[in-house]
């Protein structure tokens, strides 16, 4: 795949939402597969399943721009210089950069998508990552020394498609090098997050807007993004967490 800046508008990924006026903005990032050229097609359910985030999110921003990617292929595409989904990812951000200048950015990804989140998170208007079931291979770098965000994780403990338990090593060694992160865990939850998604979403509803400032951020997110250097706070519980009131 060709470099963003020299697509033909035909080759562009597909950036839907925004609004005027907008003080922060949330850009979601869907799910996809390590290997695949296929066009992404509106009918994907790795995309369907974010609608419902993007529509929540709307609907309770008070002055936030919402955006949803679609990107251009299916796969990740690991063999490229840069893989498919961050390279879209890095468009999507320049797209909403230029319409709101100087404005704070969320990324909210899931599986494939939270990956693409933690991979340009370096960008200097995102302030923080809120990444449901990311996909987080043994290997995966982290962002770079130069990001100033907030990393908030979310795992369905039996989820057979991305590993929980990579996600809680990846998130382990963010604290190590002084990240700012915050994980959590949903017992018995799987990968598509059917598994009382009401809960899903108001999870991930309140942490985005929450890390741009657009409204408060839940306490309990706030407490483990403040949890130290215990390792045992990256394993809180999900729908504790947004059961619980302050």
């Amino acid at each position: 795949m060709r470099h963003a800046s020299l697509m033909t508008a035909s080759e562009l990924p597909h950036l839907q939402g925004g609004s005027a006026g907008a003080e922060s903005a949330v850009l979601i990032l869907h799910g996809g597969r390590e290997h695949g050229t296929m066009p992404t097609s509106l009918a994907q359910l790795s995309y369907l399943r974010m609608l419902d985030f993007y529509a929540a999110l709307r609907w309770q921003s008070r002055s936030a721009a919402i955006y949803l990617l679609r990107y251009r292929v299916r796969g990740w595409n690991p063999g490229q210089v840069v893989p498919d989904a961050v390279l879209d990812a890095r468009w999507a951000l320049e797209q909403v950069t230029t319409r709101h200048p100087g404005v704070p950015i969320a990324l909210l990804g899931h599986s494939m998508g939270g990956r693409a989140a933690f991979a340009v998170s370096d960008h200097p208007r995102v302030v923080g990552v809120c990444a449901l079931a990311p996909w987080l291979p043994a290997d995966e770098p982290l962002p770079r020394e130069t990001s100033k965000a907030s990393y908030v994780i979310a795992h369905g403990t039996s989820d057979r498609m991305t590993s929980a338990a990579q996600s809680l090593i990846y998130a382990g060694r963010l604290r190590a090098a002084s990240r700012r992160v915050a994980r959590f865990e949903f017992p018995g939850a799987k990968h598509a997050m059917l598994d009382q998604p009401g809960l899903w979403r108001r999870f991930a509803v309140g942490t985005s807007l929450g890390l741009v400032g657009d409204r408060p951020m839940p306490p309990t997110v706030v407490a483990a993004l403040d949890g130290g250097p215990n390792r045992s706070s990256l394993s809180a519980s999900l729908p504790d967490a947004i059961l619980t009131r302050p």
